[in-house]
Formats: structure tokens, sequence, C-alpha cells
């Protein structure tokens, strides 16, 4: 039996917040052994100022140049 959340994903919503829904698949839970949460951010290929706001990490190389070419 296919699993009815498994395209279900974390997201940012207009305001900058990291969602996960309720039925996020599992890979999603950070907090229960699921990717790590710069992982998940990357993926969804967080702004610089979504990525400062959840993780203390240096912003991502390779998120800087897909989400600002011009710099």
């Amino acid at each position: 039996m296919m699993d009815d959340h498994a395209d279900c994903k974390p997201y940012v919503d207009e305001t900058g917040n990291l969602v996960f829904p309720k039925q996020c698949d599992e890979q999603y839970c950070w907090w229960g052994g699921g990717k790590k949460l710069v992982e998940i951010l990357v993926e969804l290929k967080v702004s610089k100022t979504v990525w400062q706001r959840y993780s203390p990490e240096p912003y991502p190389e390779e998120l800087h140049k897909e989400n600002y070419p011009l710099l």
C-alpha cells in the first residue's frame, strides 16, 4: 500500500515561516530522525533570510548562487 502522504513536504509560507504539515513525509521529520534541518532548507532552496532564521550555519554557496545569481 502506498503512503498517502509520501509527497507531503515542508514549505516556506508567505511570511517566511518554515511549515511542516501534520501529515508530512517521515523523511522530513528532522526531530524524529529524518533529514537534518539544513538538508531540508537546502532542498527547499530557501532565501538567505529564511536560512538565517532557522540555522546558525553559514548560508550555502550553492543556494547563494541559485537565489542571488547576479551577486
